[in-house]
Formats: structure tokens, C-alpha cells, sequence
């Protein structure tokens, strides 16, 4: 029997609210999503936090004085959690481009930096896909790959969450850790361009050239059973050969309405998007009810 269709909103709906925030996963969550996407950084005080970047992003946050912060090098793990707390990540720096690329984000005030916690405690039975954010080529941005699973593996025990959160990374280090010590948890084994180039640094010692070229059959040797790949380098193939390896496709991060009913026409198992009202229609469209 095919698994149920997965929809994942992207850094919760990018596209629609600030992204990593508990507006937008409470937004993505009201839209109907199965899992609400998020990237993880860890404070110097071992608090998990939302950013996709391991520096506080000079496009995304403000000063308490509502002013832009101009440095671009401003480590996460170097601050306490309580140091963040004065920090407003409610809306993109206007005039930039990436305003421009998301013109129908709602701009909010006052919004901090969650902590994972937060994000557990919403509530929603909806999966909760983890992004573990470390550096293979620039190991000092964070913490080892080993302590960030485990203080993300702290949080989601005290909760009682483990069963319904997915751990995805480009680095395998952590992904093969999580394996070892808690075969029990959801993994998802993430790739692009880059780390597909630099493979025996990502992947932790295999390279492609191991399985022949193929990317799924090295997944598959990792004991993964989901696999996100970059859609612009998708191919039909890949996706049939995922099917007869038992791996589930998740594409990242489609936005455009005719990529989507390509893509679910392929027979990939899920989707993760900044748009999830987007992908809501083309599923309705389509007969695909989401998991």
C-alpha cells in the first residue's frame, strides 16, 4: 500500500509569514500541512533555536531599538539564548532582494527567535521535520554535529515527541550518529549540488562513485528511507528508482504550481514548499489528500 502524501511547509510558509517563527508554523499548521520544516541552531547555553543560518542574518533581524544589525558575523553559538531574546526576526529588510522574492510574506513586529521547545509545545500531531544546521567545510560556525543531535534529541524526549519528528540533514555525521544510538527516529538524508560535489565530506567518506553514481543507493546503504534532494536536479528516473528501493522522495523546495503536479505525477511521496496553500490546490486538483 503507497504511503500517504506528505506536505511540508518550508522554514514553517515562508512565503506566506516570517520564516522559523511561531506565526508561520502556526500559519503552515492552519493551511493543513503534514509537517512543518524548520532549521536548527544551538546557542552557547545549549538552547536549540530556529535559524537557517548559523549567524543572525543581517536580512532578517532587527536591534531592540528597531534598527537592521549590520554585522553578517554574529555566531549563534557564541550568544546565550537569553542574549537573543531583544532580536526581531518578524520581517525581510525592505528593498531587498529577498523582499522582492517574497512579496506576499507578512511583515510582523516584535517577533523573537523561537527555541525548538516552543515549537514542540503548539501541540500539532503534525510531524515536526528537523533540520540539523552543522558545517562539514567550516566546522567553527556551530557545535559538532553529534552535540547539536543530542540537545535536539533532549528536547523532543522531555516532550514526548520523538515519534513524530523527522531529523534531516546535508551533513550524514549527524544523521549516522542518530542512527547508532536511536534507530527508532525518522531520518531524512538531505542533498544539492554542492554536497552532491563534495560528497566524502558531506557523506562522511562515500562518495557516489560508490553506488555507481547513485545517490539513492547510497542512502539506501545509510539505512535511509526518505531522501531530499534539491527538485531543480530531480530527474523521473531517480524517483523510480527510489520507489524500488523503498525511499521516499521529498523534493525541496518547490513554489511553482506546475513543478508541483509534475513532480506528484512522478509519484514522489512528498513536497516541501514556502507555499503550502499553493500545493493544497494542485493536490485538490489532482485527488491527492495529503498524510
Amino acid at each position: 500500500m503507497p504511503r500517504p502524501f506528505e506536505l511540508h511547509g518550508h522554514r514553517g510558509a515562508r512565503g506566506l509569514w516570517p520564516e522559523n517563527t511561531l506565526a508561520g508554523f502556526a500559519g503552515a499548521l492552519a493551511l493543513g500541512v503534514t509537517a512543518i520544516e524548520m532549521d536548527v541552531a544551538l546557542t552557547a547555553d545549549a538552547v536549540p533555536v530556529l535559524s537557517h543560518d548559523p549567524f543572525l542574518d543581517p536580512l532578517l533581524t532587527r536591534d531592540p531599538d528597531g534598527s537592521w544589525i549590520s554585522s553578517p558575523e554574529i555566531r549563534l553559538r557564541d550568544l546565550d539564548y537569553a542574549d537573543l531574546a531583544g532580536f526581531d526576526v518578524g520581517r525581510i529588510r525592505p528593498g531587498s532582494a529577498q523582499a522582492e522574492a517574497f512579496p506576499e510574506q507578512r511583515a510582523m513586529d516584535r517577533v523573537p527567535m523561537p527555541r525548538l521547545e516552543d515549537v514542540v509545545a503548539l501541540g500539532s500531531p503534525s510531524m515536526l521535520a528537523i533540520e540539523l544546521k552543522t558545517f562539514p567545510d567550516h566546522p567553527e560556525w556551530t557545535v559538532a554535529p553529534e552535540a547539536m543531535a543530542d540537545a535536539v534529541l533532549s528536547v523532543l524526549d522531555r516532550a514526548g515527541a520523538g515519534a513524530r519528528a523527522r531529523i534531516t540533514s546535508f551533513d550524514w555525521r549527524g544523521l549516522r550518529y542518530l542512527r547508532r544510538i536511536r534507530p527508532d527516529l525518522s531520518l531524512g538524508f538531505l542533498t544539492d549540488a554542492d554536497t552532491f560535489a563534495s560528497a566524502r565530506l558531506w557523506w562522511d567518506g562515500p562518495s557516489p562513485a560508490d553506488f555507481g553514481g547513485s545517490v539513492l543507493r547510497a542512502v539506501a546503504a545509510e539505512g535511509g528511507t526518505v531522501w531530499g534532494p534539491d527538485f531543480t536536479t530531480l530527474t523521473e528516473p531517480e524517483v523510480a528508482e527510489a520507489a524500488a528501493l523503498g525511499v521516499l522522495v521529498n523534493p525541496w523546495t518547490v513554489n511553482d504550481p506546475g513543478d508541483m503536479a509534475r513532480l506528484i505525477g512522478w509519484g514522489v511521496g512528498a513536497l516541501t514548499t514556502d507555499y503550502p496553500n499553493r500545493a493544497t490546490a494542485v493536490m485538490a486538483k489532482l485527488g491527492v489528500p495529503a498524510a
